[in-house]
């Protein structure tokens, strides 16, 4: 098993590689913080504040934060905004709506996130209409958690783009503290021209991820599992 997932994930780097050279790339450092703050044990406030540099110049900031609600042990949902700033990206109120389903399969963890997001720049441009697709793996290995993903990006409000954009990504993490776990992830983006046959720009990220859990010290009915009495 193991000398099999060792496979996939060499493939899974040679597919990102291997390809015909974009007409423009960027190299990025994006530093990412997030913090879920239970507010019981169905509710909580999922915040998080990132900062991407591009290299050799160039920056880019965001900060996002919505209400999730969790259904069942497989499946939340969630609702929010997002603010986006910075000299390397226009600035944009960004409302967003997620549908997140995680299943397992012996030791492998999959989780579906469809995301629909509605673009409002300051700059005037009309308002885009896009909706994200990330399906992804996570396994347990002897280094920490292991996760393969990617994730199409689908203009719905302009006739001439399908697949907008896409990324690849492979991500390791590991505990640090009680709730707090790091990932360390690259990150392949590539964005498409109408025809979809070529991509026009190509990004290369490394991602450090902090991901916090806070729990609220008092217990009581709203924050914990309801008995089921047979």
């Amino acid at each position: 098993m193991t000398k099999t997932i060792c496979h996939l994930i060499i493939g899974f780097v040679i597919v990102v590689i291997t390809t015909s050279k974009s007409f423009a790339q960027d190299d990025i450092l994006w530093l990412h913080y997030f913090n879920r703050y239970k507010l019981s044990y169905k509710f909580s406030i999922d915040s998080d504040v990132g900062y991407r540099f591009y290299f050799p110049e160039g920056e880019r900031w965001q900060a996002r934060s919505g209400l999730r609600y969790d259904i069942n042990d497989n499946f939340y949902v969630r609702g929010g905004v997002m603010f986006v700033a910075g000299n390397a990206a226009r600035e944009e109120f960004r409302p967003y709506q997620d549908f997140v389903f995680n299943s397992r399969l012996s030791i492998f963890t999959f989780t579906q996130r469809l995301r629909f997001e509605e673009q409002i720049f300051f700059d005037g441009t009309d308002t885009r209409f896009r909706l994200r697709y990330n399906p992804s793996v996570k396994f347990s290995t002897f280094f920490g958690y292991c996760t393969l993903g990617a994730e199409p990006f689908f203009v719905l409000n302009d006739p001439k783009s399908r697949v907008a954009s896409n990324r690849l990504y492979i991500g390791l993490t590991r505990k640090a503290y009680k709730n707090v776990f790091v990932t360390l992830q690259y990150i392949n983006e590539r964005s498409y021209t109408k025809a979809e046959s070529s991509f026009i720009n190509e990004s290369n990220m490394i991602r450090v991820k902090v991901s916090h859990t806070i729990k609220p010290l008092r217990t009581g009915p709203l924050f914990g599992r309801k008995k089921t009495s047979i």
